[in-house]
């Protein structure tokens, strides 16, 4: 995946930035459910551009992103002196065990190829009494998002490429967690209004790493039926909608 995730660094932040009130509410949620060491040595495993660790950062924790993607890493500005980022794989961490208070996962679990491995790396760094925090944005199903994703499927499945389910996998995860957990809680960090078209989720699908890992024939077959799709269900695949959004977490003590 770190090829794909590489060649769309450069845009991820046009597609997928969050509003700027967004990482610092997520982190204010973490820290008003945990009891941590100030400052905290915190592990995001998945960091890319930093769009959410940079309030960890910008705070003064101890932090420390990885990713697999090197061009990623470089769209983060980091401090050097509270922060420190590596290009890692999350199933195999460069770390000692026990090592730090807080491990985030942050719209990693979804698109996992093994987030088994990464799960269990991610309980071996993290010290007694730490916790390992899931979050991920939430769309409406009935909007736009939500029924683009759905179709989207759907073409792929009767294309016969196989696709996987992110639903399911971050369900999955999480029922492995809370089966060791002491603790689980879950909370919406935030919630915010956008306004969305069927045009704008094509384009940003064509950056999203598994979808561009795809051969590009498939791609421009699956992106061509989505289009038309969406034209006789929307009316026009440029029709603005407004959309709730909410970051949820899901905090698991140990």
């Amino acid at each position: 995946m770190t090829p794909a995730f590489d060649a769309t660094a450069a845009s991820f932040e046009r597609h997928r930035a969050l509003p700027s009130h967004v990482p610092e509410a997520i982190r204010s949620a973490i820290w008003a459910a945990v009891n941590v060491p100030t400052p905290a040595k915190v592990l995001d495993i998945g960091a890319g551009t930093g769009r959410i660790g940079r309030a960890f950062v910008d705070a003064g924790d101890f932090y420390v992103g990885v990713d697999t993607s090197l061009a990623m890493l470089l769209k983060f500005p980091a401090d050097p002196k509270h922060s420190i980022l590596a290009q890692a794989d999350g199933r195999q961490l460069p770390f000692r065990n026990s090592a730090f208070d807080v491990v985030l996962l942050m719209q990693v679990l979804s698109g996992a190829v093994d987030s088994c491995s990464i799960l269990e790396e991610a309980r071996r760094v993290l010290r007694p009494a730490g916790s390992v925090v899931v979050g991920h944005t939430i769309s409406p199903e009935s909007g736009v998002d939500a029924k683009m994703k759905n179709q989207l499927t759907t073409i792929l499945e009767e294309m016969q490429v196989a696709w996987h389910r992110p639903r399911e996998s971050r369900r999955q995860a999480l029922a492995w967690l809370e089966s060791s957990a002491k603790r689980h809680v879950h909370s919406v960090a935030a919630s915010w209004n956008v306004s969305t078209t069927a045009e704008e989720f094509l384009e940003r699908h064509r950056t999203g790493a598994r979808f561009a890992a795809l051969p590009a024939e498939v791609q421009e077959r699956a992106l061509s039926k989505l289009h038309a799709w969406a034209e006789r269900t929307f009316g026009a695949a440029d029709v603005s909608f407004q959309e709730k959004r909410s970051f949820e977490l899901d905090i698991f003590e140990f």
